[in-house]
């Protein structure tokens, strides 16, 4: 395979932020749902966007809810945020070599580009795509139709790296190969179902796998 353009879900794949989505989540459901949810038990919902998780706990409540959960996330974001290990050396070396970098996320745009600025990863990606930019959550492949209709990429040499099942579900959707990354909270046994393409254990493995390709494509190029 030939991998030219690489998409990246952003929460629990390039930024470690599940401390403060797990927080955040329990921070609104001890108050709605008291003794009902643990951190452990909070991890289901670490994945899915805002509105599919709330509409799914109290659809009377779900927009109180949301805005609570914001709230909170807003004020532990910097605290609590910072990148996985291998993440900002590996993108700025994916793109020094040529790979065309993107980001495919359920996260609200504001706080995505928040995100972005403090983890000092400005000007690495060619496209932001967040929870404005489409109408259907993944699962659905419009998120990633999205990203590919700006960059203008092609489906047999573009991936899709992410750390749930969402990610991997949106991949095979849209026809791209979906790559797992085992720094995940969910355990391989949680993400056997959905049958990802690829599971790498670290940035490194994954930025060598992808010039691995690239290195055949600019072979093929000098033909």
């Amino acid at each position: 395979m030939t991998i030219e353009t690489v998409l990246f879900d952003f929460d629990g794949t390039l930024a470690d932020s599940n401390e403060l989505i797990n927080q955040s989540h329990l921070s609104v459901l001890e108050e709605y749902f008291p003794g009902e949810y643990t951190l452990d038990s909070v991890r289901q919902f670490n994945g899915p966007s805002l509105e599919t998780t709330y509409q799914f706990l109290g659809a009377e409540k779900s927009e109180e809810m949301i805005t609570k959960y914001r709230e909170y996330n807003a004020v532990y974001h910097n605290q609590m945020i910072r990148l996985f290990k291998g993440v900002e050396e590996n993108l700025k070396l994916l793109k020094q070599k040529g790979v065309r970098l993107g980001i495919v996320s359920t996260k609200r745009n504001d706080v995505l580009e928040k995100g972005i600025r403090h983890l000092n990863l400005e000007g690495l990606f060619e496209v932001v795509i967040g929870a404005e930019d489409y109408t259907h959550f993944k699962p659905y492949p419009e998120p990633i139709y999205a990203a590919m209709a700006k960059l203008n990429c092609q489906h047999s040499t573009t991936i899709m790296v992410g750390d749930n099942g969402h990610d991997i579900l949106a991949a095979k959707n849209a026809g791209i190969m979906s790559v797992f990354v085992g720094w995940s909270q969910k355990t391989s046994e949680e993400i056997a179902p959905f049958k990802p393409d690829l599971t790498v254990q670290t940035m490194d493995e994954l930025a060598a796998f992808v010039l691995k390709n690239e290195v055949s494509r600019l072979d093929k190029g000098r033909d």
